[in-house]
């Protein structure tokens, strides 16, 4: 379930699409015109970056679910976090014959050029990781402004004219393009807010809760004047907070610079606004798989004209911190 804030978003974005839907007879020329394919002949490759993080597995729930509601075939795979793994599963998706294949890239510089040959063969869209001028399309967030908004909400926290020593637990080597920006904006967020930040150590954790602990547990011993963890999602960061717990550390505070999962959430809603875990920002699988989803199913029965689809779609950015919470936690959400 979803909260009727996110159901609102969803249904603004599925209207769109059945406006562009709608045009699509009028922009054809006659001759071009081809009888819409049955969905339930209908094939849809879904290359899946890795599934140790909720919110990977939440768009492959959504995925599914959507699949058997209305009777396509779903290829999943999980290339667990490997590019290399990945071009072969997609290179087997396409043998299989797709109509359509929806990829959450691992590696875009390594994997643009085997992925460009993809997309001349179906059509490739790409969800949340995408590879700049490939595909068709990319439904994700705009991740520099969601990691802003919460840095905002983190620099209210400490205060303006705070300096505030920061530990950063990221992607690693291969997240070349989303946990930057990240980042980038949640440091910018912090900055905006009055404070200063300074980087005092960061450390690989590939987005899982279960990396984040050994690699905070580092460190926070090689570096006590922490005064934040930030993860560059919330599993990340939820795997430091289990850490500073650990170790009876109330003083160093947890944040993210996205995500919006209800774990997260949670701990937001019972700290409050002197809790530990202060912000994260919102990116609902739900809402980029939906609408990926939406442009894959009509331009694979031939019912949406792909020259009508944008070449980027942005879900909605929001940060989250004690005072908006409420807004967004659903705790039956698959998320």
């Amino acid at each position: 379930m979803r909260t009727p804030r996110l159901l609102a978003v969803a249904a603004a974005a599925s209207l769109a699409l059945l406006s562009a839907c709608g045009t699509v007879g009028s922009n054809s020329a006659p001759d071009q015109a081809q009888e819409p394919k049955p969905i339930t002949e209908v094939t849809i490759g879904f290359a899946q970056r890795q599934m140790d993080a909720p919110y990977y597995a939440a768009m492959e729930a959504m995925a599914q679910e959507r699949a058997r509601a209305e009777g396509f075939t779903l290829l999943f795979q999980n290339a667990g976090g490997d590019p290399v793994t990945q071009l072969n599963q997609v290179q087997a998706m396409l043998a299989q014959g797709v109509d359509a294949l929806v990829v959450n890239a691992i590696s875009p510089e390594t994997q643009r050029v085997q992925l460009e040959q993809a997309a001349g063969e179906v059509p490739v869209l790409f969800v949340d990781t995408s590879i700049p001028d490939v595909g068709l399309t990319a439904v994700q967030s705009n991740n520099k402004e969601i990691g802003r908004l919460s840095g905002l909400l983190t620099a209210q926290r400490f205060g303006s004219g705070t300096t505030i020593q920061v530990a950063i637990l990221d992607g690693g080597p291969n997240d070349e393009i989303v946990g930057p920006a990240r980042q980038e904006g949640f440091l910018a967020g912090l900055t905006e807010g009055g404070a200063t930040p300074e980087v005092v150590a960061s450390a690989t954790a590939t987005y899982t809760q279960e990396e984040a602990v050994p690699a905070t547990e580092s460190m926070l011993a090689a570096h006590p004047e922490t005064d934040l963890v930030l993860g560059l999602n919330d599993s990340m960061a939820l795997g430091a907070l289990s850490v500073l717990r650990n170790q009876g550390n109330s003083t160093v505070l947890v944040a993210a610079a996205a995500d919006g999962q209800k774990e997260a959430l949670a701990e937001i809603a019972d700290g409050g606004c002197t809790g530990q875990y202060v912000s994260t920002g919102l990116n609902s699988p739900s809402l980029a798989a939906e609408q990926v989803f939406d442009i894959a199913v009509g331009v694979a029965t031939g019912k949406l004209d792909p020259a009508t689809v944008e070449k980027t779609s942005l879900t909605e950015a929001a940060g989250i911190g004690c005072e908006n919470v409420s807004e967004y936690y659903d705790p039956s959400s698959i998320f």
